[in-house]
């Protein structure tokens, strides 16, 4: 899913779209770029899209690459000569790593033009290939970039900080990643919750295409119907598909993600809030609402919470839902008792 042009780029990352593409329109290119920010900002798209720019030799007035020259292409198919990738071996970026990029860059090009290195996961370095990296940085030569990735700035150096000029890419809007799956035809009462739970927009399309993760959002929707109905049992209603919530950590924890999401609802209801975002289960959300004062509706947001502390750890994960769910089904429906036969 990569960039077509910076007026693309802007609507999610305005300012940087703006200032790289004003460094190449005044030619006015840092020999090293700091590219920071949390996770799911599109740094490294955004980071080889700046490189393509850099090398087309067919940009448009506004600084576009054209992405069919030769230079487009095999960026793309990252076989271009003149860029030079470092990504951490294990766990660290290693000094052995860093001295093969220097060599390279002390090497007459194969053929002229800029060279770009892009570095990902920078905070990754260790003492030695960092200062290994500083001797490029203080002698970057002609015609040769460097782009460090990070989601971990102050990890860095203070000595290759102060060398770099830093870019800031910030946490997506929610409303983009929202629109973004509709526009890849994911229903409206799914794409809003996956916006809320990560701002990662490659990580909510992986999400919104996963046939499993779009049905356990359907058993948060199907667990609090089961509060609201006297009739049905919440227990049962989690039994008869929570296999598929307690088979891997990961989705477990998505589900309870979407339960806290759930539960925020609820009180935001409680409070006057129309803001929902499972706001086409609002009347759903409303009915829970009037079940429960506001500080049982907050003590239920608590337990929640809990367990998403200790779901991290070794635990018994089919006892601790099952209790979860019978303390919150135990709230909802005695609560409707207690209104029904008040003492």
């Amino acid at each position: 899913m990569s960039y077509k042009s910076w007026d693309e780029i802007a609507l999610e990352q305005k300012v940087p779209a703006k200032l790289l593409k004003n460094h190449i329109h005044l030619n006015r290119l840092n020999h090293a770029y700091i590219f920071e920010g949390v996770k799911g900002t599109r740094k490294a798209e955004i980071a080889e899209f700046f490189s393509k720019a850099i090398m087309c030799n067919n940009k448009d007035d506004s600084e576009n690459p054209c992405h069919e020259c030769d230079n487009c292409k095999r960026i793309d198919s990252g076989v271009h000569p003149n860029m030079f990738i470092v990504k951490p071996d294990g766990q660290m970026i290693k000094k052995e790593q860093i001295k093969s990029l220097i060599e390279e860059f002390s090497k007459t090009s194969l053929e002229s033009g800029p060279r770009i290195n892009i570095i990902y996961e920078a905070d990754k370095f260790n003492l030695s290939s960092a200062n290994a990296l500083l001797k490029t940085m203080e002698e970057p030569g002609e015609d040769i970039y460097q782009i460090m990735i990070t989601e971990n700035v102050q990890a860095l150096l203070p000595t290759i900080k102060s060398r770099g000029e830093k870019i800031h890419f910030k946490e997506l809007d929610r409303d983009i990643i929202k629109d973004k799956l509709q526009s890849l035809g994911i229903d409206a009462s799914y794409a809003n919750p996956i916006s809320q739970y990560t701002s990662d927009i490659s990580a909510a399309i992986e999400i919104a295409n996963d046939g499993l993760m779009i049905e356990l959002i359907d058993l948060v929707i199907d667990v609090y119907e089961s509060m609201e109905d006297n009739k049905k049992s919440v227990i049962i209603t989690f039994l008869e598909n929570g296999g598929k919530v307690i088979s891997e950590q990961s989705r477990a924890e998505f589900f309870l993600d979407l339960m806290i999401i759930f539960q925020k609802d609820i009180i935001q209801s409680k409070l006057k809030n129309e803001h929902l975002c499972f706001y086409n289960h609002h009347f759903l959300i409303e009915n829970l609402a009037k079940k429960l004062d506001l500080n049982k509706a907050k003590n239920h947001l608590e337990k929640l919470l809990e367990l998403s502390k200790r779901i991290k750890y070794n635990i018994n994960m089919p006892l601790a839902f099952n209790q979860l769910l019978m303390v919150l089904e135990r709230g909802y429906k005695n609560a409707t008792q207690s209104r029904r036969n008040p003492i």
